[in-house]
């Protein structure tokens, strides 16, 4: 029987991937939380978070262009460090990302059916999600693709009015370039670093990616690139504009902006962006957590069932485990920062190790030197030990059984094969 040829990405499709994952409900979400946690400290937090995530870009392109498979920090780990690390990487990405899938699809239920319990319209995204998906990663990228351009078409939009409006002068002050000693300041760039994550998403998918080599590290660089400089904009238009005080914050922000600066435009087709923004973060999260699950199912750290693919190539068990596995924490789920939290923590914990992998490649492999992997690693910790809520804690917990497991079934395993 004959077998269809592996669809291939370009590195447009590869980037779109980037930009839909980095352009998801986290851009909509992160500001007024992020407020509430730094107040005029705003500027470092995200400076933080930015630094934090060109550093994890930094490792992650230097490895990628000497690692094709896919999993991402996962397979590079299994490479350069003990088996035990890669493991971790790819337990807290998939854990971490499980989180990301079921707090975007609560942001959708926030917009589209305020109140309704049984979490109807954020479950339904999920399962839509999934199954085009399971379609293959070509009709992913074009989907994204879409997606992308719908947001950031948007975020230009409310950019440019926002400019146009006039900026209020006096809600900024040099306090605000002034690094404080705040804890608050570390939990709140640690929210403002799920809106980045996704830069490296498309990492995990190796070789569905044409000339995965060149064209991997060439697309995370073009789409942390650009939300880099998008972020900064958003962030200067939302204090000069809504002038935010530690008594009032929007919670609705692009909302709020666009009745100032464009009363003419329907809050409904905001609100139709941030759903469409946040579908394709959830799609090309489903491509890579799935593509990470199944790699470590080829490489017997999760059951072998994980790697079975459909004629499109895409690993259909692990997609639909994934989307269970999301829908369960959306049912479950009181408190979206928590959930993101969550995520924050162990996708944080996921970058430290590709640090430790980027520091341990040899010298010929290596594009900058290790002090840039050794202050990444340092500040990944940093963060993930400042998520807000019970996220260190109850992470911590999971983590450690998860490892737990893993040895007693390999204890297991070594036995029967003496016996």
């Amino acid at each position: 029987m004959a077998t269809s040829k592996p669809q291939q990405l370009s590195l447009v499709g590869a980037v779109a991937i980037g930009l839909a994952s980095m352009l998801g409900a986290g851009v909509f979400f992160v500001w007024s939380t992020a407020w509430e946690k730094a107040n005029d400290q705003i500027f470092i937090a995200l400076a933080l978070a930015a630094l934090v995530a060109s550093l994890n870009a930094a490792s992650v392109y230097q490895l990628a262009s000497h690692v094709s498979r896919a999993g991402g920090v996962y397979s590079y780990a299994r490479v350069y460090l003990p088996k035990e690390f890669s493991f971790i990487a790819g337990f807290s990405f998939v854990f971490g990302k499980i989180a990301s899938i079921a707090a975007i699809a609560i942001i959708i239920e926030t917009y589209l059916l305020p109140g309704v319990q049984g979490w109807p319209a954020a479950v339904a995204a999920v399962l839509v999600m999934t199954f085009l998906n399971l379609l293959g990663i070509n009709r992913t990228a074009q989907m994204a693709a879409v997606l992308a351009i719908t947001t950031i078409s948007f975020i230009v939009f409310s950019i440019t009015t926002g400019f146009a409006h006039g900026l209020s002068g006096s809600s900024f002050s040099t306090s605000m370039l002034i690094p404080s000693a705040s804890l608050s300041t570390l939990s709140a760039a640690s929210l403002i670093f799920f809106a980045f994550a996704g830069y490296a998403r498309v990492a995990t998918l190796g070789d569905e990616v044409r000339d995965p080599k060149k064209n991997i590290p060439k697309a995370i660089a073009i789409s942390l690139s650009a939300v880099l400089v998008i972020y900064l904009l958003i962030t200067i238009v939302f204090i000069g504009i809504l002038q935010p005080s530690n008594e009032a914050v929007p919670a609705a922000v692009f909302e709020s902006m666009a009745s100032i600066t464009a009363s003419w435009f329907p809050t409904w087709l905001i609100d139709l962006v941030v759903v469409g923004a946040s579908l394709g973060s959830i799609l090309a999260l489903l491509a890579g957590v799935s593509r990470t699950a199944a790699t470590m199912a080829e490489d017997k750290e999760l059951p072998k069932a994980f790697a079975k693919r459909n004629r499109f190539g895409a690993p259909w068990l692990a997609e639909v485990l994934i989307a269970v596995g999301a829908i369960t924490l959306i049912e479950t789920s009181q408190y979206t920062q928590w959930v993101i939290a969550f995520s924050s923590f162990s996708v944080l914990l996921y970058y430290a190790i590709g640090h430790i992998s980027a520091f341990m490649q040899p010298k010929e492999e290596r594009r900058q030197p290790r002090i840039f992997a050794i202050l990444g690693f340092l500040l990944c910790v940093l963060l993930l030990t400042n998520v807000p809520g019970p996220a260190v804690q109850i992470s911590t917990v999971i983590l450690v059984i998860a490892v737990l497991v893993r040895y007693a079934v390999r204890r297991v395993a070594m036995g029967a094969t003496e016996n």
